[in-house]
């Protein structure tokens, strides 16, 4: 239980801290340009490649750039980055230690986004990024809950086992209580059946004597 509210502690923190988008001119199929790139730690690229594809659908159809191994959309309408004028999206994704690295590009046509010239779209840009984070990182927590989730169904498994060895243990005492008591009974017969063999074997005894003096009288005469 801690395990998952320190889990779910930190995807708030995360929501309340944020992570702000960095920006940087960055390597592309277009050349060096000007773009911005999150890290989002627990992520691996397939989940944060994944994840863009499900945050842009509503703004059209992502393709990709296999030799560049980008992806992007051209002639695009974002409101939220640029109003009712097109834009050209790029984004590239890269793997790195418990952690996924994601990269976009925002052409507005001639030129791409940047905070010296563009400083409402670059604002804009890092609050997409942001959401786009945040998107990412739920699904980051959700599966760190589903593991916690099995660690705490699997602890829960081990409690109802050590329970069941617990009755398993009273169960064989009361069977020994019983064997127990049983025996006593047993050794109470036994006693009184040791002091009937006693009597028996000195009945038998006077008769043996009987018998021997019987043997050593035949033939003697009075």
């Amino acid at each position: 239980m801690k395990s998952i509210l320190t889990t779910v502690f930190s995807l708030v923190v995360l929501m309340l801290s944020g992570q702000d988008a960095m920006e940087k001119k960055v390597s592309m199929s277009l050349g060096p340009q000007n773009g911005f790139y999150l890290e989002i730690p627990g992520a691996d690229k397939k989940m944060a490649e994944k994840t863009f594809y499900e945050f842009v659908k509503e703004y059209g159809k992502v393709k990709e750039n296999g030799k560049a191994r980008e992806h992007f959309m051209t002639a695009t309408k974002i409101p939220v980055i640029n109003g009712t004028s097109p834009v050209d999206l790029y984004a590239k994704f890269e793997e790195g230690k418990n952690m996924a690295t994601t990269y976009m590009w925002v052409d507005l046509g001639g030129a791409f986004v940047n905070s010296s010239d563009h400083p409402s779209q670059t604002a804009a840009v890092r609050q997409f990024m942001y959401d786009y984070f945040i998107a990412v990182r739920k699904k980051v927590v959700n599966e760190e809950l589903k593991t916690e989730e099995k660690n705490l169904n699997g602890l829960e498994k081990d409690l109802e086992k050590l329970k069941d060895k617990n009755q398993d243990y009273h169960n064989d005492i009361e069977k020994a209580k019983q064997k127990i008591a049983e025996a006593e009974k047993n050794i109470e017969k036994n006693l009184v059946d040791q002091e009937n063999k006693v009597k028996e074997i000195d009945t038998q005894k006077v008769v043996v004597e009987k018998v021997v003096e019987k043997l050593n009288n035949l033939g003697k005469k009075d």
